[in-house]
């Protein structure tokens, strides 16, 4: 039946149209999650079916009845066991997904560490491995925290001394860079140590 049945077997059982259409959106969502009703399509297409056995809910209808406080006791524990099983074990496709990050982060690294060598052994200056370097980075959305060498001021967020503890806004010469992934994710702090 529709909504606009249900209200018209209201209506012949004495119930005014006022009282039906005032009291249908509180029935209405009773009704969609009732144990014995089947409720399908939506707005004014909805359309709901009684049945003899009840039967689970969704996992929508399941969700939006935890939220509005409306799934008993036992159904809130089988809903929690059915997201903690979710959370711990990976749909196969994500688990996919991820291994093949990995393999794209660990190829990356490798053609790396061959444009390194190559360089190395052609006896590229330093200037010109570092700037091969800072180009791959680039391309991985890194960007590096000051440069070996580097004079610049302490941050605690972004930087890490070696040796005596050096307080924010003292001067210090950066021992290894750090870096920061696309702009906000701090990867490694650079490596600082007092300029004095």
């Amino acid at each position: 039946m529709t909504a606009s049945e249900i209200k018209d077997v209201l209506r012949a059982g004495g119930v005014s149209t006022a009282a039906a259409d005032q009291a249908w959106s509180r029935v209405q969502r009773r009704l969609k999650y009732h144990d014995n009703v089947i409720a399908d399509g939506t707005g004014q297409r909805m359309t709901y079916r009684w049945i003899r056995q009840s039967r689970e809910p969704t996992t929508a209808q399941a969700m939006d009845q935890l939220a509005n406080g409306q799934l008993p006791a036992a159904r809130r524990r089988a809903l929690v066991e059915i997201v903690r099983a979710a959370l711990t074990d990976p749909a196969p496709g994500v688990v996919a997904r991820l291994q093949q990050k990995e393999k794209d982060a660990v190829r990356a690294l490798a053609e790396l560490a061959m444009e390194v060598e190559e360089l190395a052994t052609n006896e590229a200056s330093a200037k010109a491995i570092i700037h091969r370097v800072r180009a791959r980075t680039k391309l991985a959305a890194l960007e590096p925290i000051g440069g070996a060498g580097e004079a610049t001021t302490f941050d605690r967020r972004r930087h890490e001394s070696v040796g005596r503890s050096v307080t924010d806004g003292s001067a210090v010469v950066v021992v290894r860079p750090g870096y920061i992934w696309k702009g906000e994710v701090l990867l490694a702090r650079a490596v600082v140590q007092d300029r004095t």
